[in-house]
């Protein structure tokens, strides 16, 4: 049996990168896919391919992670489409290079409120409406080793990163507190190829090769993850195979916070 047979799961973020190859991955794992993303062409192409593989098995929502009315619109939706929802990935983030003396409040709310807030919001959301399932269900969020380490040249995503963390434990708490079904983790990635590390290198003046390489060198396994890698630990978390995990992050970076 498929391990998400008969779950339907909500992924942020998910018209490209980590979260398309997570949406597909579900997909093939069984759920229904409630692809969410501000980019409607590329998240309703997401969309087209997993159906074509397996039909009837994605929806796409528009939903920007840090409008509440966005939440509220994507839960009646799913409920209306699907009945129901077991699966709340909070995976949409952004990322811009400043240090402390370089932050701006543009920069601030921007970060903090898609990768803070939205994660909130989808934490918010996702309990409230796995709840009324009255059935086991699960949300994980993305953290990242730079909110886990910290990194001079990322001040506000490190501070996003390391508040996701601390929400991940306190809403599980929540749920274990309230006896509600749902259980609470985080995945810290790596650095991996995707298109946010090309707007990265973009932001850094170099090609995503001399982005990447130097990008190596920070993790003693010897590359990068790729997405699928990153996706695994998604759908592991996700499924009851993780039944008795909740309040952790899981870091998935080649040894990158072992040093």
């Amino acid at each position: 049996m498929k391990v998400l047979e008969g779950k339907v799961a909500l992924i942020t973020g998910a018209s490209q990168g980590c979260g398309e190859v997570t949406a597909k991955l579900f997909a093939e794992e069984g759920a229904k896919v409630v692809v969410c993303d501000i980019h409607d062409e590329n998240g309703k192409r997401v969309v087209a391919e997993i159906n074509h593989e397996y039909p009837d098995h994605a929806i796409f929502i528009h939903l920007d992670v840090s409008q509440r009315k966005d939440w509220e619109n994507a839960m009646h939706l799913i409920i209306e489409t699907f009945s129901e929802l077991h699966i709340v990935i909070n995976n949409a983030g952004v990322s811009y290079r400043e240090t402390v003396m370089d932050m701006n409040d543009v920069i601030w709310d921007k970060t903090v409120s898609i990768n803070q807030k939205g994660v909130a919001l989808g934490m918010q959301y996702g309990i409230k409406t796995i709840a009324q399932n009255g059935k086991p269900g699960a949300i994980v969020s993305t953290a990242s080793v730079d909110g886990h380490t910290g990194d001079s040249i990322f001040f506000t995503y490190c501070a996003t990163k390391a508040a996701v963390e601390a929400m991940t434990r306190c809403a599980a708490l929540y749920c274990c507190e309230n006896q509600i079904q749902c259980r609470v983790n985080a995945v810290g990635p790596g650095y991996m190829y995707t298109p946010m590390a090309d707007e990265d290198a973009r932001q850094n003046n170099q090609t995503l090769e001399e982005y990447c390489a130097d990008s190596i060198a920070l993790h003693p396994i010897g590359r990068l993850a790729n997405p699928i890698e990153i996706a695994n630990a998604y759908l592991w978390l996700a499924s009851d195979l993780a039944s008795f995990i909740t309040g952790t992050t899981l870091m998935v970076d080649g040894g990158y916070t072992a040093k």
